[in-house]
C-alpha cells in the first residue's frame, strides 16, 4: 500500500500490512496543511511517524509488541529563548555603553533591550504544545500535534495500539505454550 494519501508518496507498506489507526496532518487532497506533510500511522504491526517534504523526510518506526509505554504530555521549549533574551540585553548594554549619540544610544538600547523582554514574556505566556511519546526500549517516537484538533485521535490512537498489543500477545501466547511430555 503506498502511503500517497498521507503526503508521502513513494513510500510504502510492506505486503499484506494495513493501517488500522491514522492521524494526518495533511488534507484530503495529500497536500501538507503545514509547513511540511507529517502523519502518524498505527498498522496492525507497526507505529510509522512520518514527516517532511519529499526528498528531506523522515521516518520512524517501531513493532508494536515493542512498545512499552505511551505518554501523553506538553512538551517543554527548551531554553533557546532565553539565551537570546540574555544575548539581546548584553547587546543593549554594549550598545549603551559604545554608541556616542545619545538619543541613538537610548532608542537602540532600548530596542534591543525590549527585544529581549519580548522574547522571556512570549515563552512564558505561550501554551506548551502537547505530544504523545511512545517508548519502545532506548527508542522514543514523539508526534506533537494541536490539542484542538487532534486529542480524541490520539487517544483511540492509543486505545487501538494497546488493543492490537494485547490482540498479538494473545496468538504469540498461544503459539509458544506447548504441554510437556
Amino acid at each position: 500500500m503506498q502511503l500517497t494519501e498521507f503526503g508521502f508518496p513513494g513510500m510504502s507498506l510492506y505486503n499484506g500490512e494495513r493501517i488500522e489507526f491514522a492521524i494526518n496532518a495533511a488534507d484530503s487532497s495529500g497536500r501538507p496543511s503545514s509547513k511540511s506533510a507529517e502523519a502518524l500511522l498505527l498498522t496492525d504491526s507497526r507505529i510509522i511517524h512520518l514527516r517532511g517534504r519529499r526528498k528531506n523526510h523522515r521516518a520512524v518506526m517501531t513493532a508494536v509488541h515493542d512498545v512499552d509505554s505511551v505518554e501523553i504530555t506538553a512538551v517543554r521549549r527548551g531554553v533557546g529563548a532565553y539565551v537570546w533574551a540574555a544575548l539581546a540585553f548584553i547587546l543593549a548594554m554594549v550598545l549603551f555603553a559604545t554608541v556616542d549619540s545619545t538619543g541613538v544610544r537610548l532608542a537602540s538600547s532600548g530596542i534591543v533591550l525590549l527585544m529581549g523582554v519580548y522574547l522571556i514574556v512570549s515563552e512564558i505566556m505561550e501554551p506548551r504544545k502537547p505530544a504523545v511519546v511512545f517508548r519502545a526500549g532506548s527508542a522514543e517516537i514523539r508526534w506533537e500535534f494541536r490539542s484542538d484538533e487532534h486529542t480524541n485521535d490520539v487517544n483511540q490512537f492509543v486505545n487501538r495500539l494497546y488493543q492490537i498489543k494485547a490482540a498479538s500477545n494473545g496468538r504469540v501466547a498461544r503459539h509458544e505454550s506447548f504441554a510437556p511430555r
